[in-house]
Formats: C-alpha cells, sequence, structure tokens
C-alpha cells in the first residue's frame, strides 16, 4: 500500500542510516551507508574531510559531475507485514564552511549521542545537502504502519534451538 506523506516522514526520520544513491562517471549508481538529518525539505549527511593524498569521497567528486540523489530507507522482516520503505529524491549541494553547514551539523549532533558536532565543525568535511524533489513509500499492509522496527534476533524464534 502507498504511504502518505506525513507517515513517509515519520518512518523515515526515525532510521538511523539510510543508504545515499549518486551517478558516477559511466552512468552507474554508487550507494552508500549514511547518518542523517532531515530539516523541512532538506537531507544533510556529514563526508569524511580527505585526508593527506586520498580524494575527496567518491559520492562527493559524483555530485561534482551529476547532482541527482537518490535515498532510500527500509525495514525488511520475516514477517513481510512488517517490511516497508521510503524513498526520496532531489538535487545534492555540497556545503563547505556556511551558517547552513553550522546548522545541519548541530541537528546532526542533537540526533546521534556519539556525533562530536564540535570536533566535526573544526575538523570535519563537507555536509551533502539534498533538496527533496520527491518522497514515495510502501508498506505491505496497514499492520506494518504500527510496526515500527524490526524484532530483536533473540526473539525470533527460527534462531532458536529446538534441542534442549
Amino acid at each position: 500500500m502507498k504511504l502518505g506523506q506525513d507517515e513517509m516522514r515519520s518512518r523515515f526520520e526515525r532510521e538511523r542510516a539510510v543508504r545515499l544513491a549518486t551517478v558516477d562517471e559511466r552512468g552507474r549508481a554508487h550507494v552508500v551507508p549514511v547518518i542523517f538529518v532531515v530539516d523541512g525539505d532538506v537531507f544533510y549527511s556529514p563526508t569524511d574531510k580527505p585526508k593527506s593524498g586520498n580524494p575527496r569521497p567518491k559520492r562527493l567528486r559524483n555530485l561534482d559531475r551529476d547532482q541527482r540523489v537518490t535515498v532510500l530507507a527500509d525495514c525488511y522482516d520475516d514477517d513481510w507485514l512488517k517490511a516497508w520503505w521510503v524513498r526520496l529524491r532531489g538535487t545534492a549541494r555540497v556545503i563547505e564552511e556556511s551558517p547552513e553547514r553550522t546548522h545541519a551539523l548541530g541537528l546532526l549532533d542533537r540526533k546521534y549521542a556519539q556525533f562530536d558536532g564540535p570536533r566535526y565543525l573544526k575538523d570535519g568535511g563537507p555536509v551533502v545537502a539534498v533538496d527533496i524533489k520527491d518522497w514515495l513509500g510502501w508498506a505491505y499492509s496497514e499492520q506494518s504502519a504500527q510496526a515500527g522496527r524490526r524484532r530483536p534476533w533473540r526473539e525470533r524464534s527460527w534462531l532458536r534451538s529446538s534441542r534442549a
């Protein structure tokens, strides 16, 4: 079933990591897992600062040529009634030092306890900002709309040994 706008945003924003896809120089998808925040209609994801001798991250090099981006959040469960996905597409910008980068890093710092926003502000790389053009979401059933996240592996009966 198709998801409504509020439900798509809610599911997407609850995720801790998503997959970001850019287009490489040969027209192929380049997909990487990323941390992120969404602020209104803008998706933000930090990148590492290039280390001496290493090029910029591939996703940034890809964005130099083609700014089209797709981002996917999903939940697979062996109980398919709980399966869902949300995809957003948009146009990316690479944000170097600026008030917008500072704002994005503050949002990331609040979402992820392990993210050191002040250090990243000083020593981190640019932030990818995606101006979201469209959202699309799907859930297997109404049950998946209420299911939340996957069950911990310990609760999955098929993983438990049947031996006494």
